[in-house]
């Protein structure tokens, strides 16, 4: 698929002098990493220690390899001692699988399966099983592609089971959805945007209840929603899409402020340092000093595009990956930096993750760029090989990651 970025213009509002606590980019090595891109939506652990070659065919540095039924493209997330990852399969991938595997020796802990009651149709590189699921600490949200949402508490149980598509039925499109949800103050927040029934929704994470729905436009959008921490201790759940971005409460889905700005539909924007990184004319930072009201734009460069992976944050820098090419830029004032071709590589789509100062990025064919993030460049330490496909972000926990291929579960770790 082709993804066109567009340049805008943006009017700024003034700002009423709060200073906006961001959720930190970085986290513990040894915290939970509950959803996609990490408890704070910043892929990064700042403290760990994951060694930078691995795999091949001696499988240097795999602690273990889990074969999985079926097929996905989505991440892992770990809970406590338990990886956690979706899969499809069957006719038309219309068997739902959610699978928990101890993280100590790669067994497997408990496994559901559902029937998807949605549209299971995809891409023949993507899969029902694309989003990648959250926890709140108590229970697991597996969202599909079918726009089926199972929740399980952390024994497997079933504690409830929506199908948003039985409610909505145009929801849906050819190449399939890919939108991970989010958990926050109680709600599970999806974002189910397409050509047909488009809408984000909210819902009660005890019983699936609805809590509030919003119509969004009728264009396909496979972007994630992004949680933010303003001052006063609320959290908001910020949407972007082709037409707009905005932020709403997740509690009422009540629009805190909403503005026109074409975003790009698959990477996800990323707040960190108060600032909001958008993909949108390249990178845009906005400004979120600015508490109850529209951030002003602070700066946009094209060459910081992202066309697949979402951006990050490490120390005073921004990094972005578009096609093959990784690139950094100054926070503050988004000026290029440096950029670094990844040789060799074929399609990326999955994000990066960081450990201390080393970048690793999964190429569609299994291969990882394992790239240490210098202050004047970005160098290549090491292409490792895992020999499956991987279009699913990583998670970091415990010094080890935990890395998703079409097919199996990979722990990489250090011997």
């Amino acid at each position: 698929m082709t993804i066109i970025m567009h340049r805008y213009t943006n009017s700024t509002l003034s700002a009423i002098g709060l200073t906006v606590a961001i959720l930190a980019q970085a986290t513990s090595s040894h915290a939970d990493w509950p959803m996609f891109r990490g408890p704070n939506a910043g892929s990064v652990a700042i403290d760990a220690k994951i060694p930078t070659k691995f795999g091949g065919e001696q499988k240097e540095n795999v602690a273990w390899r889990t074969e999985l039924p079926g097929r996905s493209v989505g991440g892992v997330i770990v809970v406590g001692d338990s990886a956690i990852t979706t899969s499809s399969s069957g006719m038309d991938q219309r068997r739902l699988h959610l699978i928990s595997v101890n993280s100590k020796d790669g067994s497997t802990r408990w496994q559901q399966e559902f029937v998807a009651r949605g549209r299971p149709y995809c891409h023949p590189t993507s899969a029902n099983a694309a989003p990648t699921p959250a926890s709140d600490g108590k229970n697991i949200f597996a969202f599909f592609s079918s726009n089926d949402l199972a929740c399980v508490d952390l024994d497997g149980n079933l504690v409830w089971y929506r199908s948003l598509s039985t409610d909505f039925p145009k929801a849906g499109n050819d190449v399939g959805m890919s939108s991970s949800p989010v958990v926050v103050d109680g709600v599970c927040v999806v974002q189910i945007e397409c050509q047909g029934d488009s809408f984000a929704a909210g819902l009660n994470t005890e019983d699936g209840k609805i809590l509030w729905k919003l119509d969004r436009p009728k264009q396909a959008n496979w972007s994630s929603p992004t949680v933010v921490k303003l001052p006063n201790g609320e959290k908001v759940v910020v949407m972007q899409s082709s037409e707009d971005l905005l932020a709403v409460s997740p509690k009422t889905g009540k629009i805190l402020w909403e503005m026109k700005v074409r975003c790009s539909t698959i990477p996800s924007c990323l707040a960190a340092e108060g600032r909001l990184f958008v993909p949108a004319g390249g990178l845009t930072a906005f400004d979120l000093s600015s508490a109850g009201a529209s951030p002003s734009k602070l700066w946009d460069n094209n060459k910081l595009s992202a066309n697949a992976c979402s951006p990050l944050v490490v120390g005073k820098r921004v990094y972005t990956i578009s096609r093959t090419v990784l690139a950094s830029g100054d926070l503050f004032s988004g000026e290029l930096k440096w950029q670094t071709r990844l040789a060799d590589a074929k399609s990326i789509w999955s994000s990066p993750v960081v450990a201390g100062n080393i970048l690793y990025i999964f190429g569609d064919d299994g291969k990882c760029f394992v790239v240490e993030l210098g202050e004047d460049e970005g160098k290549v330490v090491a292409t490792n090989e895992l020999g499956e496909a991987v279009l699913g972000s990583p998670a970091i926990s415990g010094n080890a990651m935990y890395v998703r291929g079409v097919s199996s579960l990979w722990k990489i770790a250090e011997k």
